[in-house]
């Protein structure tokens, strides 16, 4: 018995440790190696020497007006280190009196060597004064100085860019005439001044825009723009041209229609320069207006085929910052069934039989606090009811806080639809499409059964943090089976090198697994032999390893019918297969009906294993508090009542003693009582 409830701790931890990330998650809450959250919006990406540097706005404090422009490093683009506030208000006068400054832009001058600073400039009367600002040091994470604004070649100026081209020629883009036209300025060879203007586009040709960025490959210049319309999102489109100097041609949408650039707007390019291949990643900020703070980057590669340009939406990828190639990572939150639970006070998310109420409720387990979420592309979830198919919808599709959620009949409205943003520790929030940031929270923080959903201002509050846990009657956390292939009928083994066999299907403990919801769509798969869990070995083949929170062990488990599985790697998106010798591999999902990428989860009794059962004299006292997220085990480790409710009274299970296991907070404590 000690062994078991070892390895439900070590699985407790599992779930709190702290890790680097192995995924870009476009949209996600990035945070830096200390843990906190990156404040970057309107900046970009550069990579100097060995590493990659990553600036922008510090809007962190919800704020409008200029605070600083932050800079962050890193060496593999996924791992972000705080560097320094390079530039702050108290930097200069001009900069310390509520100034609106935008879109700060960086070059780095290899004849200088100096780093160039160009920024949107508006003092505190904002759009009037339309002018650009210029600062600069000698070492990209150092102190910036700043020199002056104006409006370059006397032209009122608003969002603006930097390019610098092969030969080494830096330019800057400015919006300009009111947001009417969009002109191309050359700098001179320091890059602090405005030579002349080389380009102007202007609303007759559909080129009025804000945001805006060029990448030049294949012998062609691409322009990305997007509309005018404000901190509002927009269908980006393109431009492409042989020759910065124009003449431009239309070239469409830069992303999937219909999607606003899954609600962002294009703010920067990236070029990365790898051994085998240059990938470019599109650099968008995604609003949140009227709560700045919230506002978060969309990272996304470009991909380029003649004069076609494309910007995909991936919701997890991997990138190899010294190769240059990146492949997509399994899509968030696989299709299935859950649980959505208020982290403040723990009742889960339900509907009314009668009516279009969405409320918290006393879990019961009825159809009506059940949900089907669905991952239906372009960062968008469909979230319905399993009692009757109507789906979570922002009444007259508003913006406001306060806001009711309902249910209603699905008519592919943006006010149906919803991000799913981990926010840490095992709780997510729900943010609205159609709200510029704004998610779903319980009504005024009430712990009171019948409490309303309604929108809110994201600020991380309890009441606005959702657990969702998998609700397949099949496949249960904390439960043992084995895990038979279907074409072979032979189940996975590990031995004790850690190496994972398919052998024939016995009841031992080599062959016996746990299965831990994360609670982000995917498992841990834990052998209970040696405390280790199913991972990733590279080169398509799999290892049992010792539990870390990476992304390579976690596994969705994804039902195909007929009571099989697939079981689909997170880091890789690749599932787990048998191959005709015998061995466990993982193989491209192809969405076909392969049968040997079928599994069949075998639920197993953990007492065969052969753990020491526990003195029951020693176990005394009983538990107070039993919460409807424990799980009640008796001494053999089985389960004998999950998502109860009042299990602190007598009369729900028998007498005996038994064991709790606390999931309701961030560790998981096991404790004994009886009856």
């Amino acid at each position: 018995m000690l062994r078991w409830l070892l390895l439900c701790l070590i699985a407790g931890l599992m779930q709190t440790s702290a890790a680097q990330t192995d995924l870009i998650i476009p949209g996600g809450d990035w945070r830096d190696t200390n843990g906190k959250q990156i404040a970057a919006t309107e900046g970009g990406i550069i990579k100097v020497d060995s590493l990659y540097y990553l600036w922008g706005m510090d809007r962190s404090a919800n704020n409008y007006a200029f605070v600083g422009i932050n800079l962050y490093s890193s060496a593999d683009l996924k791992n972000w280190t705080f560097v320094n506030q390079i530039l702050k208000k108290t930097s200069h006068p001009d900069l310390n009196n509520d100034a609106v400054v935008e879109r700060a832009k960086l070059l780095h001058n290899k004849k200088t060597g100096q780093f160039v600073m160009w920024m949107h400039y508006e003092g505190h009367n904002a759009y009037k004064i339309a002018e650009v600002g210029l600062a600069t040091c000698n070492t990209i994470g150092g102190d910036y100085t700043f020199h002056s604004h104006f409006r370059p070649l006397d032209i009122d100026s608003r969002d603006i860019n930097v390019y610098q081209d092969d030969d080494g020629k830096g330019y800057l883009i400015c919006t300009t005439k009111g947001n009417q036209n969009v002109s191309l300025f050359e700098l001179d060879s320091t890059y602090t001044k405005v030579v002349r203007e080389i380009y102007r586009g202007s609303a007759s040709d559909d080129m009025e825009c804000e945001g805006h960025a060029i990448i030049k490959t294949g012998g062609y210049y691409f322009w990305l723009m997007s509309w005018c319309t404000g901190w509002d999102f927009n269908d980006n489109h393109y431009f492409y041209s042989t020759k910065l100097a124009g003449p431009w041609t239309a070239g469409g949408k830069i992303a999937t229609a219909n999607t606003h650039t899954y609600e962002s707007q294009v703010g920067f390019a990236v070029t990365v320069k790898g051994s085998n291949k240059t990938t470019f990643l599109y650099t968008g900020d995604r609003w949140s207006v009227n709560n700045y703070s919230m506002s978060r980057i969309v990272l996304l590669p470009i991909e380029v085929s003649g004069t076609k340009l494309s910007v995909k939406w991936h919701d997890q990828y991997n990138i190899d910052a010294q190769t240059g190639e990146w492949s997509a990572g399994a899509r968030y939150f696989p299709d299935g069934i859950y649980t959505i639970t208020a982290k403040h006070s723990g009742m889960v998310l339900g509907t009314t039989t009668s009516g279009s109420s969405v409320q918290q409720q006393a879990y019961t387990g009825a159809n009506t606090q059940l949900w089907r979420i669905q991952n239906i592309g372009a960062s968008h979830f469909k979230i319905s009811s399993v009692a009757n198919g109507k789906v979570l919808d922002v009444s007259g599709s508003s913006r406001e806080v306060g806001a009711k959620i309902l249910h209603y009949d699905w008519n592919d409205g943006f006010n149906q639809k919803w991000h799913v943003i981990d926010c840490g520790d095992g709780y997510h929030r729900l943010v609205s499409v159609n709200t510029l940031g704004k998610a779903a929270e319980i009504s005024g923080s009430s712990k009171s059964a019948g409490a309303e959903a309604v929108l809110g201002n994201f600020a991380y509050k309890e009441n606005q943090l959702w657990r969702i846990a998998s609700a397949d009657k099949e496949i249960i956390a904390g439960e043992y089976y084995r895990i038979e292939n279907r074409v072979t009928q032979k189940a996975l083994e590990v031995n004790s090198a850690g190496q994972v066999t398919l052998q024939p299907s016995q009841n031992k403990a080599s062959q016996i697994w746990k299965l831990e919801d994360l609670f982000n769509g995917c498992f841990t798969v834990v052998s209970t032999a040696g405390n280790r869990v199913l991972d990733t070995a590279g080169n398509f083949s799999v290892s049992c390893q010792i539990a870390e929170k990476r992304f390579s062990q976690q596994w969705q488990v994804m039902q195909v019918g007929t009571g099989y599985y697939k079981i689909v790697n997170r880091l890789n998106a690749m599932v787990l297969e048998s191959k005709e010798d015998g061995l466990v591999k993982q193989g491209t999902d192809n969405t076909s009906s392969a049968n040997s990428q079928q599994w069949r989860f075998i639920p197993t009794d953990p007492v065969s294993i052969g753990y020491p059962l526990p003195d029951q004299r020693t176990i005394k006292g009983r538990v107070s508090g039993i919460n409807a997220d424990d799980i009640i085990y008796d001494l053999n480790g089985r389960i004998v009542k999950r998502n109860g409710i009042g299990l602190s009274t007598k009369g729900l299970i028998s007498n005996g003693v038994y064991l709790v296991k606390k999931v309701n907070s961030r560790k998981i404590e096991i404790r004994c009582f009886s009856y």
